[in-house]
């Protein structure tokens, strides 16, 4: 255990407890990095991870390989699987049975969050949190996946009492950019960071006093560049091929951002969301329970 041909993935999941700090920086490399070929020499790669060549060496037995170069092979093989869909996580087989599919999805979301979160910069993330606290407004922007970001992003904040909308379509996205003021906030969401709406919106809220927030994976995108508040979310290894879906990964970084922002809004902004979100959870509640009396009351007399 595990069988001789299981992928790495599994391998690592499997030993993972069994290794020391420094070897599970090598597991945490591995894993993080699946689907990306390993070409760097055992010297190489112990010096870019910050470990001996010892360490490289007894990672790659713990795991059931003969030494380094195995391991390598390993990786190599991996990587030129082929598959019939674009977009998703690297080592997902369409062979795998269901159960196996979840560990390799809940490893692969695992790693994306974890990343993302060693990007985060503090002050940014409050510069975020003060930005949508104080705007009277704030307007999310997103096209495709995007779009269901930012309509959560709405459902959160309006029940907590914070005014909030989102467009997803570019013809709207500029027509609102173009009536923002310095009191409304605009945030931007686009894993690729090239939605050119989505940009184009956020220059422009910019040059009209808003703050503006990027949710992107590239810091170097438009998207990012056309913003004054980045966050940064992880950034795939393999190209994205248009229209195919949404990586996965970006989505659920992108949520984890959102979840987050409104964790600020709710512990630090002081006690007004607690109560708007009490009021809203006690307004819902006199609404359905009204319904559901309303309800029995007509089925009463019609019986």
């Amino acid at each position: 255990m595990p069988p001789e041909h299981s992928d790495l993935i599994n391998r690592i999941q499997t030993h993972y407890g069994d290794l020391r700090p420094a070897e599970r920086i090598v597991a945490d490399y591995l894993r993080s990095n699946a689907g990306t070929r390993l070409d760097a020499s055992i010297t190489e790669f112990a010096r870019s991870l910050g470990v001996s060549e010892a360490t490289i060496s007894r990672v790659s037995r713990a795991l059931g390989y003969d030494g380094y170069p195995s391991l390598k092979l390993s990786v190599a093989q991996e990587t030129n699987r082929s598959s019939d869909f674009d977009n998703l996580p690297a080592g997902l087989e369409q062979t795998d049975p269901m159960v196996t599919l979840s560990e390799k999805l809940s490893l692969k979301l695992a790693s994306s969050l974890r990343e993302t979160q060693q990007m985060l910069d503090a002050d940014r993330l409050d510069k975020a949190v003060a930005a949508i606290a104080n705007a009277t407004t704030t307007v999310f922007l997103g096209v495709g996946g995007a779009a269901s970001i930012c309509s959560e992003a709405v459902h959160l904040l309006l029940k907590s009492g914070i005014n909030a909308t989102s467009y997803s379509d570019g013809y709207t996205q500029i027509t609102a950019a173009a009536t923002m003021t310095p009191a409304r906030t605009m945030v931007g969401i686009s894993h690729t960071g090239r939605t050119e709406t989505v940009a184009s919106a956020l220059s422009l809220a910019r040059s009209k006093g808003s703050k503006t927030i990027a949710i992107t994976s590239d810091p170097q995108s438009e998207v990012a560049k056309a913003a004054e508040i980045q966050l940064i979310t992880w950034h795939h290894t393999t190209p994205e091929i248009p229209l195919y879906g949404d990586f996965l990964e970006g989505r659920i970084c992108q949520l984890y951002l959102i979840e987050l922002l409104y964790l600020g809004l709710l512990f630090h902004t002081g006690n007004k969301p607690r109560e708007n979100l009490k009021a809203t959870g006690l307004a819902l509640e006199r609404h359905y329970q009204g319904r559901r009396k309303g309800n029995s009351e007509k089925s009463g007399a019609g019986s």
